[in-house]
């Protein structure tokens, strides 16, 4: 009951929140010549404005003012300047924010089923893992129910490439791992804790420095596209794709209730646009992919992965998807349901998608 009286309270609050921000904001400006009201919608993001994610974002922004005619364009707010990131969902529920890209390394209080992307050694194929995610919100069961109790609405899945792993020593099995420092965050630290590594909890922006001065011994968490945008791929001697695959994911949202007061004709704008995303989104990333891929080999990295055995054995270690499972079966949720459907789409999905991860790409080049 209490959280019942919760969900009211902020869906008032929502609401006033949307009319004093559209009106006196003047997010809907004049009507336009066909009579219909446009919106310049408040978009909230943690990344920079030249990530692969950001120009995701702006590319999919201008095919949605390209097809409204420019009824419905976008003003970018970047590096956590409206919000921060643990922020971005309640701000576009509240009426701070109009969209945002919410990261599931920051949602699981309010997502928690979101955070079924986060199991390690599920996939090695991003493309899968995007196309699963829109999937799974199609599928209109306890995934969908998650996100339309919050008030939001998913648009579309962001790029995110499988993990790799920056060394400063060689290790050619996870058990080597054992005693090592690394940097990271997420269902990646409880399996490094499997094989005896300490993770360490910092944003990106300051691995750098943590390697330089040896305070870590590596970094985890990062996929290979992100390398040059945190100055890493510089310093980085020894790059490993450890097996873990795609270990999280970020999507754009937007307030449910706006959407759907929105001209049908722009919803089905921004929807046609949405559809295109995740394929532009791999564009993005494949590019961002090739510049850190062109910095590794300039300093020599030596790239490798663990064994395909080693990794299964060290997936059979951990078995965190039971424990994902019971740890939200316990607070009331279909999570049963939402990792069977999961990984259902997934292989289903892989076996139509002919999508190489950039870290091979690099690899194999």
């Amino acid at each position: 009951m209490i959280k019942h009286n919760y969900r009211n309270s902020k869906s008032m609050k929502r609401q006033a929140a949307i009319v004093t921000l559209l009106t006196s904001a003047g997010m809907i400006a004049a009507c336009s010549s066909d009579g219909e009201d446009n919106y310049t919608l408040q978009y909230t993001t943690y990344s920079n404005s030249t990530s692969d994610q950001s120009k995701t974002v702006q590319r999919w922004a201008q095919e949605v003012e390209e097809l409204t005619d420019g009824g419905v364009k976008v003003e970018f707010h970047y590096s956590q300047s409206l919000v921060g990131a643990n922020e971005a969902l309640e701000a576009t529920v509240d009426g701070r924010a109009d969209l945002a890209q919410v990261g599931s390394l920051y949602a699981a209080s309010d997502l928690p089923m979101f955070t079924v992307v986060e199991l390690p050694f599920e996939t090695q194929n991003p493309e899968a893992q995007m196309r699963a995610i829109k999937r799974l919100y199609e599928n209109k069961g306890a995934f969908r129910e998650n996100f339309d109790s919050e008030g939001v609405k998913l648009l579309y899945p962001l790029p995110l490439g499988s993990l790799v792993m920056g060394l400063n020593e060689p290790a050619k099995s996870p058990d080597e791992l054992d005693g090592r420092s690394i940097r990271s965050n997420g269902l990646t630290s409880e399996a490094l804790l499997t094989v005896g590594a300490n993770p360490t909890a910092m944003t990106a922006n300051d691995i750098y420095e943590s390697m330089e001065r040896g305070i870590i011994d590596g970094y985890s968490a990062l996929s290979v596209a992100n390398l040059s945008t945190f100055g890493v791929s510089s310093i980085t001697p020894y790059l490993i794709n450890p097996g873990i695959g795609v270990y999280a994911s970020s999507i754009v949202v937007v307030n449910k209730e706006l959407f759907e007061s929105m001209p049908p004709g722009y919803q089905e704008a921004i929807e046609e646009a949405s559809v295109k995303a995740i394929s532009i989104g791999l564009e993005e990333l494949d590019s961002a992919a090739q510049v850190a891929c062109s910095e590794l080999k300039e300093n020599d990295t030596q790239l490798s992965s663990f064994p395909q055995a080693e990794a299964s054995d060290w997936q059979k270690r951990t078995d965190l998807a039971s424990w994902w499972v019971n740890e939200n079966e316990d607070k009331g949720y279909n999570a049963e349901s939402v990792l069977r459907n999961y990984r259902s789409f997934i292989k289903e999905e892989e076996e139509s998608s002919s999508y190489e991860d950039p870290f091979n790409q690099c690899m194999n080049s």
